[in-house]
């Protein structure tokens, strides 16, 4: 073989070394936090640089734009093969509220460190991050709409494209950013979750602070492995690395002094979701009135620890995912809501504070609470974080719902949730039917609803005839957490409390009085029944008794003229 001359080898390393693409920057800067494009053009460059990293784009978002997620994995892969995949799979949520960037750029950091070994770390893991979750806020820059927050310079602002926020938005989806999470979550199933945020309410010494989901609710097994074993870990890798946590600070506007409780993430929060899909989950809230190099410090140093929690306890976070699912899909009952257990159950804490006190307003005159720094305390602190259930839900075998209703029926299946179509019409006979009884609803808007709650109903057994596209859901699957929850009506994120089925709510047929009056004279005395019922209530019922229009309109709703629909949930379950 010809041997090549030497100045072509000297000329070829030349080339080929000036065509390596560089490591980006070091994205931590004093104060400052990379903004969505500058920020989208940093990680491209890491994935350049990087054979182990991966920019992809992924659905949709408010703003026009689409989600991007950054894939940490030791082979470029489909999103479908890191969902079949028997690696542990962790995902990264940031700037859900891009006023809290801290998440942002220490994710950058860590990525980057990731990518400048010379070996694949995590070997046993693939890593996704959503760098920015709120595209639209991202873009909205401010200096001021966080008025408690010690820096960075600029940042996002809370609100979405169409100003929601969407860390209430995951089971509603009326954000195309929550429909595109639902459809990721679906292809990845991750087994362990993190978002980073920022937090209010009080004033102690801690950076960071942490949110796991609510351990009772969580349950079946991974509920007590979490509370008993990662939790604890967690807290005491940070507090190797100098950055001693405490459980969520769940206290607003009131004095920090002896006890605060665990937080409640119902299903409209991320983690309250994952916590239906058997997800172990986790929040970081770094401390609003820590410098902010401070707080994206503390929140790489979850980042990394929770990352090397999940390498060493893998194969039991999976095989706890497992259990739970099967267990999910063989019990015949559910949970719906929960309520704290305040009256003999906590653990203290050794908390780090600072002296809470009240001090005469400046402004209004009245006296103000106040956290004195000057004066470090330590409380010990009783921690109430053991939920029971309030409301608990046998399984019917199936639901069916009335396809009419697409956006409950789209949403279900963005959730993963299997239904197959009638396709010719059916009478079933014994369905469960639901009718509203009650419900309290919000004076003002929330997140786009006017939210009920307080709901009451009824249950009667009612033969139905369903028609073409209407939908059938069979329960005893690992999704049925997530179907009970949004679909019974007293779950505090169902679709009705969400005010996706008011509709049923309004009469849409009415009558004449001076009509129907000689037709409700022909019911009473037709009926000994309805008659006896009517005089009974006027005996009883001093305002029925009172108003005749009521007495018109009941003997109305007893009648066959009164439809079928008005109040009746359209849901129905299959026993």
């Amino acid at each position: 073989m010809r041997s090549t001359p030497l100045y072509v080898l000297a000329v070829f390393v030349l080339i080929s070394c000036s065509e390596r693409p560089k490591a980006p920057v070091d994205p931590l800067r004093p104060n400052q936090s990379w903004a969505y494009p500058e920020g989208i053009l940093w990680w491209d460059s890491l994935a350049d640089f990087s054979k182990y990293v991966t920019l992809r784009t992924f659905g949709k978002t408010d703003a026009g734009l689409p989600l991007h997620l950054v894939i940490y994995s030791a082979e470029e892969m489909s999103l479908e093969a890191i969902g079949n995949s028997k690696k542990l799979r962790l995902l990264i949520n940031n700037a859900i509220h891009p006023g809290e960037p801290d998440g942002v750029d220490a994710s950058m950091a860590f990525y980057r460190d990731l990518a400048l070994r010379d070996h694949m770390a995590f070997e046993d893991m693939i890593i996704v991050c959503i760098p920015y979750f709120n595209v639209g806020g991202s873009l909205n820059r401010n200096s001021h709409s966080r008025a408690n927050q010690d820096g960075p310079r600029e940042y996002g602002f809370r609100g979405n494209a169409q100003n929601l926020d969407l860390n209430r938005d995951f089971v509603k989806m009326d954000s195309r950013n929550a429909m595109s999470f639902a459809q990721l979550i679906e292809l990845i199933d991750p087994d362990v979750y993190l978002e980073t945020h920022v937090s209010n309410g009080a004033d102690y010494t801690y950076t960071i602070t942490y949110l796991p989901t609510q351990a009772d609710k969580l349950g079946y097994g991974m509920g007590g492995f979490m509370r008993k074993r990662l939790n604890p870990a967690l807290e005491n890798i940070m507090e190797q690395k100098g950055h001693a946590m405490v459980p969520y600070v769940n206290v607003h506007g009131m004095a920090l002094d002896s006890s605060y409780t665990g937080f409640y993430d119902s299903p409209r929060y991320s983690t309250g979701l994952m916590s239906l899909r058997q997800c172990f989950s986790y929040i970081t809230e770094t401390h609003m009135l820590k410098p902010y190099d401070q707080r994206v410090e503390a929140t790489l140093a979850f980042i990394e620890s929770l990352c090397q929690l999940a390498s060493k306890e893998a194969r039991a976070i999976q095989s706890a995912r497992h259990s739970a699912k099967m267990q999910v899909a063989q019990v015949d009952s559910l949970p719906l809501d929960w309520e704290i257990d305040s009256s003999r159950i906590f653990r203290y804490i050794n908390f780090n504070g600072y002296a809470p006190s009240y001090k005469s307003s400046y402004v209004h005159g009245e006296d103000r609470l106040f956290y004195d720094t000057s004066k470090p305390v330590k409380i010990r602190m009783k921690h109430y974080d053991y939920y029971s259930p309030s409301i608990v839900r046998s399984k019917p075998e199936a639901y069916v719902v009335k396809g009419g209703y697409h956006q409950v029926v789209e949403r279900l299946k963005l959730l993963g949730v299997n239904m197959r179509k009638l396709d010719g019409d059916s009478t079933i006979t014994g369905v469960i039917s639901y009718r509203i009884s009650s419900f309290e609803t919000a004076s003002s808007p929330y997140e786009k609803h006017y939210y009920h709650f307080n709901t009451v109903f009824s249950r009667d057994t009612v033969d139905w005839t369903f028609h073409p596209g209407d939908v059938i859901i069979e329960c005893h699957t690992d999704r049925d957490r997530i179907i009970l929850e949004l679909l019974e009506p007293d779950g505090p994120d169902s679709y009705f409390n969400w005010n996706f089925f008011d509709a049923v709510l309004q009469q849409k047929e009415w009558y004449s009085p001076y009509v129907f009056e000689d037709k409700a004279h022909e019911y009473l005395s037709s009926d000994d029944d309805l008659r006896r019922e009517f005089t009974d209530r006027l005996k009883t019922i001093p305002a029925f008794n009172e108003n005749p229009q009521w007495q018109l309109h009941w003997i109305f709703q007893q009648s066959p003229h009164y439809e079928k629909e008005h109040m009746r949930l359209p849901v129905f379950r299959l026993e």
